[in-house]
């Protein structure tokens, strides 16, 4: 079971959450976002967040000429105890998505934080940010509410960071689609960015990529099917 944020229950994603066509109908009414920003750095908790939460968005502005860099806070390695060298398997599997999603570079970055230690090292991730961040830049982060500590942590301190640069922020949900519900964050702003049926594709593969956490041989996958509809969008959903 998930560990999760105080104001939350803990989930499983094991078990059915809340319907897509539920998050399809209530996410319809949000306006369309567009990019407007010189460079992006969109923070990973782990290896496959910031393809599932925002792989859309990273193919378009490496396709537009932004500069892209996806900051990856840790290596994802204590999702399956006992697999040995599991964080290095993740690594690979972004490395593979990304070229997957374009042909274009986008830089990557590893913090080595251990993971679900993330609110252990603070100060480590805020220096870290501080150091790739200018005015220009489009910080793209997790839900801080989502309901996985790391999570949690990484936005929370990216909220933080946000505010005192002034920086314009958008957050992508992961486990929230599982576990909450439209009427829970009705009240937040959304944003939906778009994407084309080429995007579609390409993230697609991106997301095949990471079989360690779809398909993994012998264990029960970390990211079940009944998941996958929520990022098989024709957009992709940020809480602006």
């Amino acid at each position: 079971m998930i560990g999760v944020s105080p104001e939350i229950n803990a989930f499983d994603p094991a078990l059915p959450g809340t319907p897509e066509r539920l998050w399809a109908t209530a996410l319809q009414r949000e306006p369309a976002i567009e990019l407007s920003c010189d460079t992006l750095l969109v923070v990973s908790p782990h290896p496959d967040d910031e393809v599932l939460g925002a792989g859309g968005l990273i193919r378009a502005a490496a396709q537009e000429g932004r500069d892209v860099t996806v900051l990856s806070v840790t290596d994802g390695e204590a999702a399956h105890p006992g697999w040995p060298l599991l964080g290095q398997v993740r690594c690979r599997e972004l490395n593979d998505a990304l070229r997957a999603l374009t042909p274009l570079h986008v830089a990557t970055q590893r913090l080595n934080i251990p993971d679900g230690r993330v609110a252990r090292h603070r100060a480590r991730l805020i220096d870290a940010i501080d150091r790739r961040i200018s005015g220009s830049t489009l910080l793209v982060t997790p839900y801080e509410h989502d309901g996985h500590p790391d999570h949690d942590a990484t936005g929370a301190v990216c909220c933080e960071i946000a505010r005192a640069r002034a920086l314009t922020l958008w957050r992508y949900p992961i486990w929230s689609w599982h576990h909450s519900t439209p009427d829970r964050l009705a009240q937040k702003p959304w944003g939906r960015f778009l994407l084309d049926a080429a995007a579609m594709r390409a993230k697609a593969r991106a997301m095949s990529c990471f079989t360690s956490q779809l398909r993994p041989l012998g264990r029960a996958p970390i990211v079940p099917q009944h998941v996958l509809p929520y990022f098989k969008r024709t957009y992709e959903a940020f809480l602006i």
